[in-house]
């Protein structure tokens, strides 16, 4: 997957400021992701601007024009913050479209690390390229559960809601510990400070892994009933201005 940069990023390696990278967004010379209130644009795209040839076998990441984050990720927190879990919002091809709500300390702690967030998306690509649809429960880099549902906007698919970031079955402590020394020297994070934040990592009882596998789908309806909603009223007001338009010319 392309590394995702941020805005200040982008002004550090094209030498340039805040105000033009927004002005080369208005005008299409740049192209990016919202992800909350935040832009993120792809490597890919950096490099096209300085004229790096690209591999082909990279893959562009898909963007989703006026995808309402936002309102999406107010959406994804009640519905993680009820259950005690985590979820994020994510393109078809793994890229996060909200800011992921974190169910515990673990999962920040890991994505604070730049090879931490990476090896995080590259999980959420796997769950998202997964071809089973009956797989109840996908696993991520770290061991930690997630349960995927499809969002459509026009019957066509878009993204994905994962929610996750929890425990099915308790972990041997003695080993448990052992792996997570593994990701905090990989991913160069504090180690006991990695471990203390692993025992926070939330054990599912019975009810909630049944809350989870029903309500993911649902609230992936939900916003799917937003993202139609949404574009009917931006067809509507666009012929309203198509109609004043027209009543104006008529006018003269």
């Amino acid at each position: 997957m392309s590394e995702l940069l941020t805005t200040k990023q982008v002004q550090d390696i094209l030498k340039i400021d805040r105000i033009t990278v927004y002005r080369m967004l208005d005008d299409g010379r740049l192209k990016g992701v919202k992800i909350g209130n935040q832009w993120r644009f792809a490597q890919s795209e950096i490099d096209r601007l300085l004229g790096k040839e690209i591999e082909e076998e990279e893959e562009a990441i898909e963007i989703i024009p006026d995808f309402p984050s936002s309102c999406v990720t107010e959406v994804q927190e009640i519905f993680a913050g009820i259950i005690g879990i985590g979820a994020v919002t994510v393109t078809m091809q793994g890229t996060p479209l909200t800011e992921p709500t974190y169910s515990n300390p673990f999962c920040k702690l890991m994505m604070s690390s730049e090879a931490g967030n990476k090896a995080c998306q590259n999980s959420w690509r796997r769950i998202t390229e997964n071809g089973s649809n009956r797989q109840d429960c996908h696993l991520c880099h770290a061991g930690l559960c997630y349960k995927r549902a499809m969002i459509q906007s026009d019957g066509r698919q878009i993204a994905w809601l994962i929610a996750g970031q929890f425990y099915m079955e308790t972990p041997d402590r003695e080993e448990n510990e052992k792996f997570i020394g593994e990701l905090a020297e990989k991913y160069q994070l504090p180690k006991q400070q990695l471990i203390d934040a692993s025992r926070k990592i939330p054990l599912l009882k019975k009810y909630q892994l049944e809350q989870v596998q029903e309500w993911t789908p649902k609230v992936a309806g939900t916003v799917q009933s937003i993202l139609c909603e949404r574009a009917d009223l931006i067809g509507r007001l666009k012929r309203i201005a198509e109609l004043s338009s027209i009543d104006a010319s008529l006018s003269k």
